[in-house]
């Protein structure tokens, strides 16, 4: 599956907030598998709001543009992970590998 072109679907940081809310979730890929340098590790990931259905939206950066929002280190994506309420990070450390997440119950 090409998930930037089979989801044509897309969701702002805060229509991600609020769909979580409504029991969706969010898929963590890994684009790019990350690489070690020091004490960080590099790669790229995007995330996705799942709708209880399947239905699947990309995150962008802004809905005019709509360029996905990419992450590249672990550390912006835990941050960006745990601003949105989630307690639990799963971050695939291999490309094509997804993490599913969903806010505590």
């Amino acid at each position: 599956m090409n998930w930037m072109q089979d989801a044509p679907n897309v969701v702002s940081e805060d229509g991600l907030r609020k769909l979580l809310g409504e029991d969706h979730s969010c898929d963590v890929l890994c684009r790019v598998t990350p690489e070690r340098t020091g004490a960080q590790w590099s790669g790229v990931w995007t995330v996705h709001c799942v709708a209880p259905d399947g239905e699947r939206r990309l995150l962008v950066t802004a809905r005019n543009n709509m360029a996905a929002r990419e992450f590249r280190t672990i550390n912006g994506l835990t941050s960006f992970l745990t601003g949105l309420g989630l307690d639990l990070v799963s971050i695939p450390m291999v490309e094509g590998k997804i993490g599913t997440h969903q806010l505590p119950g």
